[in-house]
């Protein structure tokens, strides 16, 4: 039987997990919610869906090849 419990972490969180692997820098938060930025990066437990759909929406600094591909395969 698969288990179906879904992982939520803070943004903050997977953004670190994230940056052990490779470097690259949020530059315009645009996928989080402006008004309650403290809460909706470092307080609010999102799926990691949630965090790359957010983090899409964003302006990266550094974002290439390199950090597209590994969070394809992350």
């Amino acid at each position: 039987m698969k288990n179906n419990i879904e992982i939520k972490k803070t943004s903050i969180e997977w953004l670190m997990n994230i940056q052990n692997h490779i470097e690259f820098s949020i530059l315009d938060p645009d996928g989080w919610d402006r008004e309650n930025y403290q809460y909706s990066f470092y307080e609010e437990r999102i799926s990691k869906e949630e965090f790359l759909d957010r983090l899409y929406k964003s302006t990266l600094d550094k974002c290439n090849g390199d950090l597209l591909t590994f969070l394809n395969q992350w």
